[in-house]
Order: C-alpha cells, then structure tokens, then sequence
C-alpha cells in the first residue's frame, strides 16, 4: 500500500465515523422529540 492509498483508506474511515455520527445525532434528536411530545410517564 502506498501512502496515497493510506491515505485514501483513511479519508474513508473518517467519513464513515462522520456518517455514523450523524445518524446517531439524528437518532437522538428524534428520540428526544418524542419523549418531550409525550410527556413524563407515570408508570413508576
């Protein structure tokens, strides 16, 4: 491998963490959203 192909392989690691973080932020906001639209639960 030479280190333009390190390098490459690294540029796409990055923006798969990218990606996967992103869909993580967008997996929280979502859960977020739902649980203030319903409310504290009283089940105990």
């Amino acid at each position: 491998m030479t280190s333009e192909n390190v390098t490459e392989h690294e540029a796409v690691e990055s923006a798969a963490a990218v990606s996967a973080k992103a869909m993580d932020d967008r997996l929280i906001d979502e859960l977020v959203s739902r649980a203030q639209a319903e409310g504290p639960a009283a089940d105990g």
